[in-house]
């Protein structure tokens, strides 16, 4: 009997030892090396465990040019950036200019990216009036690896009926769909979760929709008319961090949270001095969440508070950290943190100088690095072309370890 449980021993053994290879350039060339290496590392249970101990690497950035007819490009991770490789790799294998939706007109617009999945929206070519033209939009939830797309329903007439009449128009910007992060143990599960904000100048509406129940539902209501964010609704940054999600507005010195667990809202004060500055929400240690601020011409201050202190007063922020950014860029931040990073943006000094003394030269291109939450270092990513708006960090495990995610 004990001669017999050897091999299955090995086995177990010899994944043990891969799960805790730490570069996944590493794991896919030890996949290559050898048959029984390859027959562990494709093997499914292997895959969620591996993701479970370590988070996927940022493989790029995901772009679409307002006004440009829903131009969608990907930009993958270039040398020396460690993750280059898998990004060359993911480049050939997945679509990511959605010709391969069912319906690949020129009208889908980037909205959210997370765990491997992209949400997209279409709408209709008539503008949006009212609250009811939302009943034309249209969300897909695509896997550009594995083209596979799921058409989300329009949110149903009773529902949006329930959130009652606004003097004031409902605009574009102030719809306002994005993905819910899956559970850390549901990382085989297929199934999804979309929410959707609508947001006028004294409220904000919340519905969620499952895949599972392929249904709307009401979920959230709240009055913010002290954060006045829909005067400048493109001047709000959306982040998710400990379960909760965050709109931080650049003119306002409080944030509006969602409590995922409770459903519920709060405004929640910011540190002195973030008034009309570019900021975003990051996860950092010891359960706390961290607020990114830029100042002046290239600082980056580092501010945290724990989750029990979450609704008291702005003086229990404590900073941590002051980061030196390089003095050959314009600096700005971009929302949406992931797997442990956070997104930069820098424009050439020389090019933005130019632009703000003649409107017509406007710059060429626009420089991304990652902010690792963890050890604070910086790292250039990609080079985009300028105004790629909106663009979200691409995070995935490379083909072919990684499974389908709708």
């Amino acid at each position: 009997m004990a001669a017999a449980a050897q091999p299955d021993l090995h086995v177990d053994l010899m994944e043990e030892i891969l799960l805790r290879v730490d570069d996944v350039a590493d794991l896919i060339r030890a996949s290559a090396a050898c048959t029984s290496f390859h027959r562990i590392i494709s093997n499914g249970r292997f895959l969620r465990r591996f993701r479970s101990f370590h988070r996927p690497p940022i493989l790029g950035i995901l772009a679409g040019f307002y006004g440009r007819d829903g131009e969608i490009s990907f930009y993958p991770a270039r040398p020396p950036h460690s993750s280059a490789p898998a990004a060359r790799a993911l480049t050939r294998a997945a679509d990511f200019s959605v010709n391969s939706l069912s319906d690949p007109t020129p009208y889908w617009c980037i909205r959210d990216v997370r765990d491997g999945r992209v949400l997209l929206s279409r709408r209709d070519a008539r503008a949006i009036k009212s609250l009811f033209d939302l009943e034309y939009l249209m969300l897909m939830v695509y896997d550009p690896l594995h083209r596979r797309q799921v058409q989300i329903p329009p949110i149903p007439h009773d529902l949006l009926a329930a959130v009652g009449h606004d003097d004031n128009w409902w605009r574009w910007q102030e719809f306002d769909p994005f993905l819910v992060p899956v559970a850390p143990s549901g990382t085989d599960d297929l199934s999804f979760q979309v929410m959707c904000n609508v947001l006028s100048e004294h409220k904000v509406e919340t519905f969620i929709y499952s895949s599972v129940t392929e249904e709307w539902r009401g979920m959230a209501s709240s009055s913010i008319t002290s954060c006045k964010f829909m005067k400048f609704p493109c001047l709000v940054d959306r982040s998710y961090a400990r379960g909760c999600f965050y709109w931080v507005d650049y003119i306002a010195s409080v944030m509006l949270m969602l409590d995922m667990c409770e459903m519920k809202f709060s405004i929640i004060d910011l540190p002195a001095g973030s008034k009309l500055r570019n900021k975003t929400i990051v996860e950092v240690k010891e359960d706390r969440i961290g607020l990114l601020i830029i100042v002046g011409e290239n600082t980056l201050h580092l501010y945290s508070k724990t989750l029990s202190d979450i609704g008291i007063g702005a003086k229990d922020w404590r900073h941590d950290h002051t980061i030196r950014l390089s003095n050959d860029y314009k600096w700005s931040l971009t929302g949406g943190a992931v797997e442990g990073y956070a997104l930069l943006n820098g424009i050439s000094r020389y090019e933005y100088e130019m632009w703000e003394s003649c409107e017509d030269k406007e710059p060429t291109s626009e420089h991304c690095f990652t902010l690792e939450l963890e050890t604070l270092q910086v790292e250039e990513l990609c080079v985009l072309k300028f105004n790629a708006d909106p663009h979200f960090l691409y995070a995935s495990l490379p083909p072919p370890f990684a499974t389908p995610s709708i």
